[in-house]
């Protein structure tokens, strides 16, 4: 359970603190503190600059939060789901103003760790895939769209995007999987989207310059609602480009139906639809931490040598897009991620 090719160091998470996150402040442990929500004692640090203590919970904005790391898992697995903050603090008991605390407190976690591991290793892009989901805020009229790319041979969701289906949006989003990355002229990046013109703009706008790559539309023609014919349109390479398994957006639209079903705000028909921005960005950042992460995907498994018929031994390594990226040596848990000191 850790990180390749990262190393975090300690630093002061308190705000009012004049060496908040200085890196090169010296933080020293000063023993452990129980707690009333569960037996397990937690670790205090002292900043030694600032002449003050913390607990190691203040790394995820849960110090002071009421509840227990059992209790926060539980909490950030029901709201990858889109439960609403009612019904979990009717399962877990507590008040519904707490678990709101600790929906922002998980989200924003997951957002500065994503992308502080990111950032920091660069990630290896070779095959990408961008697309849009539907969804709403309020009523149908007010349209919110999901951007989400995602890296094929590792299924890695590298990020996402909400907003209307504009060309900024779209820049947006292939802006943020640049600056994700690193780059080479050495590497040749497929790229394949739906239809959608933003993209285009966008690819020549961060592509054009510092990276080598071939883009492919996937035109989709629907009457009533049904699929009547796929075409390509290659804009940027030839159909060479796109060895066999490669010209579609089968793997962004698989992501886009994981993203469906675990969500309830993205169901179509469902009266559990968005109330806020806000809500689905937060729930979307806590399932882009576990589908990386946290869950084993069986399309990444990659057979151990020796007899597949010998009964009671493992046939197979487990993989998570995390590790098949080169991110992390094995799954991470909950607890993993609320103690890891990310800076935001």
């Amino acid at each position: 359970m850790e990180l390749v090719n990262t190393e975090f160091g300690l630093f002061c998470p308190r705000r009012s603190c004049p060496h908040y996150q200085k890196m090169d402040k010296p933080i020293c442990k000063m023993g452990t503190y129980p707690v009333i929500s569960e037996n397990v004692r937690r670790q205090l640090f002292w900043c030694s600059r600032g002449k003050h203590k913390f607990s190691e919970t203040s790394f995820s904005g849960l110090w002071h939060k009421h509840g227990s790391f059992k209790e926060y898992e539980q909490a950030a697995k029901m709201l990858k789901y889109g439960m609403a903050t009612v019904e979990i603090a009717d399962v877990i008991e507590k008040d519904e103003r707490t678990i709101q605390v600790w929906k922002k407190s998980i989200s924003d976690k997951s957002r500065f760790f994503h992308t502080w591991v990111c950032c920091h290793v660069g990630l290896i892009i070779l095959f990408l895939q961008m697309d849009e989901l539907w969804s709403y805020v309020k009523n149908k009229s007010n349209q919110l769209w999901l951007f989400a790319a995602i890296d094929v041979p590792t299924r890695f969701m590298i990020t996402f995007v909400l907003g209307k289906r504009t060309t900024f949006n779209a820049k947006r989003l292939v802006g943020s999987v640049y600056h994700m990355a690193q780059w080479s002229k050495n590497r040749l990046l497929r790229v394949t989207t739906d239809k959608l013109t933003a993209y285009t703009k966008a690819l020549e706008l961060y592509f054009q310059n510092d990276v080598r790559f071939v883009y492919l539309q996937i035109v989709k023609v629907r009457v009533k609602r049904r699929l009547k014919t796929v075409s390509k349109a290659f804009v940027h390479g030839t159909q060479k480009d796109f060895p066999d398994g490669t010209q579609n957006t089968s793997f962004i639209e698989r992501l886009n139906l994981t993203l469906r079903d675990r969500i309830s705000y993205l169901h179509r028909k469902t009266i559990g639809y968005c109330k806020k921005p806000d809500a689905l960005d937060q729930t979307v950042w806590i399932n882009l931490v576990d589908y990386n992460y946290c869950c084993f995907h069986k399309s990444l498994r990659v057979r151990l040598p020796g007899n597949p018929k010998k009964r009671f031994k493992k046939h197979y390594r487990m993989n998570t897009p995390a590790m098949k990226m080169g991110l992390t040596n094995d799954i991470l848990y909950w607890k993993y991620l609320f103690l890891v000191p990310v800076p935001s």
